[in-house]
């Protein structure tokens, strides 16, 4: 039985514009990418930040294992960006276990 790793930190900062709502959000999706990762993931920094009138980013960086996992999405809505997100951490932390 193969064990589910978890993320043993998440830190969720938020710029001025972004709703407050984005920091659970961002948060819940950033620890589902967990269960693809490779081993336990001891820190996630989540950025919600703005770029011009209508742009929302995430950006995350993690630490698993010692090893740095980054990446950057930007959407018309916090959750469009934060599900790009995941969806690229998904993708990175699954390439990592082969």
């Amino acid at each position: 039985m193969s064990h589910v790793h978890e993320i043993v930190t998440i830190r969720v900062d938020m710029a001025a514009g972004v709703p407050g709502e984005a920091t659970d959000y961002a948060r819940a999706k950033v620890a589902a990418v967990a269960k693809y990762a490779p081993a336990d993931i001891a820190y996630a920094r989540v950025r919600l930040s703005t770029d011009g009138p209508r742009l929302l980013v995430a950006h995350a960086s993690l630490d698993v294992n010692g090893t740095p996992v980054n990446a950057e999405a930007s959407a018309e809505t916090y959750q469009e960006a934060v599900d790009e997100l995941h969806d690229k951490l998904q993708h990175q932390l699954a390439h990592m276990g082969r």
